[in-house]
């Protein structure tokens, strides 16, 4: 395994791109950094990158060379210093570089599976929620509300906070908040079933 197998191993392209200040939309589609548009025309999957505007594409060392003007083997180093990788750049991996990678791409993807599992939670929580307030409003002023109404009026602000501190927090702050997330996800469950 080269240094150059073994980044494009460890850093997606998504990932790279968010670090270096792209934002990254829904179904990882962006703005293009190499040419001005004002509509996203660059999708980026794991492993590579394609613009449908100006065709740029690559893979992740690619994509850091072309962002800051590098050699590749500059964007291997910028790489390897941004992310943390302690890789030997100038000599091959033994097995024990080979196992360290693998159990720290193992450690970002059990991340990346636990953070869109906790989004999806918070969000089925935001839109039950909602749905509780519309849904079981009461028709008159002489009506007794519906118990999931009045619920949804205590718990409404409160699911929408929770759901906004979560897109906006760092993963330290996310993986902080776990223990409430899954709460969330047991009186979600609990709240269907009733």
């Amino acid at each position: 395994m080269t240094i150059f197998e073994e980044v494009k191993e460890i850093v997606d392209v998504p990932t790279a791109a968010r670090h270096y200040g792209i934002e990254v939309r829904r179904s990882n589609i962006c703005l293009c950094p190499f040419h001005n548009e004002k509509t996203p025309s660059m999708k980026l999957y794991k492993r590579n990158y394609y613009c449908f505007g100006c065709q740029a594409h690559g893979d992740v060392i690619s994509l850091v060379q072309n962002l800051f003007g590098l050699t590749p083997i500059e964007a291997v180093r910028q790489i390897n210093n941004d992310f943390g990788l302690f890789l030997n750049v100038d000599k091959p991996p033994d097995r024990a570089d080979i196992q360290r990678i693998n159990r720290q791409k193992q450690k970002r993807e059990a991340y990346q599976q636990w953070e869109n599992h906790a989004y999806k939670v918070l969000n089925d929580y935001l839109w039950l929620m909602r749905d509780y307030a519309e849904i079981y409003v009461p028709q008159n002023p002489d009506d007794i509300p519906d118990s999931r109404f009045v619920y949804s009026q205590h718990h409404l602000s409160y699911a929408e906070y929770i759901a906004d501190e979560f897109l906006l927090a760092n993963k330290e702050t996310k993986l902080s908040m776990r223990e409430e997330i899954e709460h969330i996800e047991q009186e979600t469950e609990r709240l269907k079933r009733s």
